[in-house]
């Protein structure tokens, strides 16, 4: 743009402090200002070059009017020796010499002006240069530009994929929790990518009940039903009973491969005001928890009669 100083980004400013940016605030001003100065000199040597030739112009121009003087004296002579010839008076060398005097001083006229339209070409070629020196300078600072836009390309991507690897080293949970259970227990042991490192309870979350129930009770349960929890993992006694809802019921049921035993899943969720009445005690995941959910309301007469009805019904199945 032509300026005369260098405008470093308010991001470097604001980092004048640093002594790495010091010394590269400085570098960068050192090699412009050598940039400028030699630009300066270049143009001083060149814009010298034009005031001499102008005063070579100057000087071939006095040469070439006293040679007009002198071709004028030379022509008024020769203009009476040759009346003087037409009349005898004076011999044929004389007028020769006039006349070859007339000639050498016309090609020495023409030599000058010759010289000084060459002096001339040579001015606005100088000028050219002038010109050039600037656009010289312009060219080369485009260039370091886009060699250095290049370089901060390249910069940028070493930085995104360093910053990424650096984010790979720790390994940071979606959200805030309790561990449950880890997978990985080596020091720069190599984790597959998919693989499970470790279960978080998240804190975030509600507290939440995971039961099992007997597939042949499962046609009992749905969503909604009141559910009455006891914690076995504390003392009966201090410890209250709290009330909960069933939020969900698995929609299969699920084969432990160990034991072989089946079982459907149900969640229970908890309101806040019923973890409140536990008062100090914490709840960690994991602790057993016993569930009974309420399927209905029965009387006394339905305890003592379901058993026979049931009998009787898979009596007559039976027939």
């Amino acid at each position: 743009q032509g300026l005369d100083k260098i405008l470093f980004p308010k991001m470097l400013l604001d980092r004048g402090d640093d002594p790495d940016v010091k010394t590269i605030i400085a570098s960068e001003t050192k090699l412009f200002e050598v940039r400028v100065h030699g630009r300066t000199g270049q143009k001083a040597q060149l814009r010298e070059r034009i005031t001499q030739l102008n005063e070579e112009i100057g000087g071939l121009a006095a040469q070439e009017k006293a040679k007009d003087q002198e071709i004028a004296l030379v022509e008024k002579e020769l203009s009476g020796v040759r009346d003087l010839y037409e009349k005898h008076l004076v011999q044929i060398s004389r007028l020769t010499t006039l006349e070859r005097d007339t000639a050498r001083l016309n090609g020495e006229r023409a030599q000058y002006i010759a010289s000084r339209a060459q002096a001339k070409g040579k001015i606005t070629e100088t000028e050219l240069q002038i010109i050039q020196v600037d656009k010289d300078m312009v060219s080369d600072v485009s260039k370091d530009l886009r060699e250095t836009n290049d370089k901060i390309g390249e910069f940028v991507e070493r930085k995104v994929t360093a910053e990424d690897q650096l984010r790979r080293i720790d390994i940071r949970a979606p959200q805030d929790g309790m561990v449950l259970q880890s997978t990985v227990h080596t020091v720069g042991g190599v984790i597959t990518a998919g693989d499970a490192v470790m279960m978080i309870v998240p804190q975030a979350d509600d507290l939440q009940v995971e039961a099992k129930v007997n597939p042949q009770d499962i046609d009992k349960l749905q969503i909604g039903q009141k559910t009455l929890l006891r914690l076995s993992a504390f003392n009966q006694r201090t410890t209250p009973e709290l009330n909960g809802v069933v939020s969900r019921v698995s929609p299969d049921v699920t084969t432990e491969q160990r034991t072989g035993q089946s079982y459907y899943t149900i969640r229970v969720s908890m309101p806040p005001q019923e973890i409140a009445r536990l008062g100090d005690v914490k709840l960690i995941p994991g602790m057993p928890v016993e569930a009974f959910v309420q399927t209905g309301d029965r009387t006394m007469m339905s305890y003592l009669i379901k058993p026979l009805s049931d009998q009787l019904m898979r009596t007559f199945r039976e027939r």
